[in-house]
């Protein structure tokens, strides 16, 4: 009732100024952010649905909702609840099947800071006659542009992205790929990847590690050490996030890397972020 009060008064104040200035500009301006007052909440339906713990319909509202926010607080609202939703189930329930012809598909968004530097990349790992692919962000970029093609044992395909400047957006994605000849697009809500701190430089060990759901894979780290300057592999190891972080004997004009990953799912598709801290062994 007072809802429809509130519009009703809204209604009539906003008649009674354009009547006053119907050929003024400005008057007309200021009766449609008048009117904006009453643009509907579009995290509404997502929140609703959450409350409800109605799942599938807060999956679909969400990334209806992600065309009509129009401001940073609603963009961070959406992320809060993004990660609300995938938390429950780490994202088992969300409404993917992997396309015909694909037994495996991992998406894997990666931070990785060196001294000096800091990039960005994307890769893709799957099991299947996959041709082609592009994962386009929010802002209509291929981050998978000018990517490395990979033969993988057993039929499969690894994409490694190119170095990216600029960090990864939260937001709607679009992944397409070709599967035996077949074009397949899914959109996929996913996290921002963007200043991580989960990892220190000096001392190289985990420092702020993100929240984890009891649903999801536990955290854990890889540890690489690679030669320079074709950076081919010498050693590799992987431990629990609470695992005691050693390393070989230092091999000259090697490079060592230690990461730190985070394991998700959007429906069938794996989800992996990471971030990683490389640099020279001294």
């Amino acid at each position: 009732m007072k809802r429809a009060t509130l519009a009703g008064r809204l209604l009539a104040l906003s008649v009674g100024l354009l009547s006053l200035c119907l050929l003024n500009a400005s008057c007309v301006m200021a009766t449609d952010r008048l009117l904006e007052t009453e643009r509907a909440d579009p995290l509404q339906p997502a929140t609703l649905a959450l409350l409800q713990e109605d799942n599938r319909h807060a999956w679909q509202s969400l990334q209806q909702a992600w065309p009509a926010l129009n401001s940073d607080a609603e963009r961070r609202s959406w992320q809060g609840m993004l990660a609300a939703l995938s938390a429950q189930h780490c994202g088992k329930d969300f409404p993917l099947t992997l396309p015909d012809g694909v037994s495996e598909l991992r998406l894997e968004l990666i931070q990785r800071d060196a001294p000096l530097l800091r990039d960005y990349r994307v890769q893709l790992t799957g099991e299947g006659a996959i041709t082609a692919a592009e994962l386009v962000d929010p802002a209509g970029r291929d981050r998978l542009a000018g990517a490395q093609w990979e033969a993988e044992k057993n039929s499969g395909v690894r994409v490694v992205g190119a170095d990216l400047p600029t960090p990864l957006p939260v937001g709607l994605y679009q992944l397409r790929l070709t599967v035996a000849g077949k074009a397949w697009q899914m959109a996929l809500p996913l996290p921002a990847v963007q200043d991580l701190d989960w990892l220190s430089r000096s001392p190289l060990a985990v420092a702020n590690p993100p929240a984890n759901p009891d649903s999801c894979t536990p955290l854990w780290l890889e540890q690489t050490v690679l030669a320079r300057p074709q950076y081919s592999l010498l050693w590799w190891n992987r431990l629990p996030l609470d695992g005691k972080v050693g390393w070989p004997a230092a091999t000259p004009d090697s490079w060592r890397t230690l990461s730190l990953v985070q394991t998700s799912q959007r429906g069938q598709l794996v989800l992996q972020l990471s971030h990683s801290q490389a640099g020279p062994v001294e």
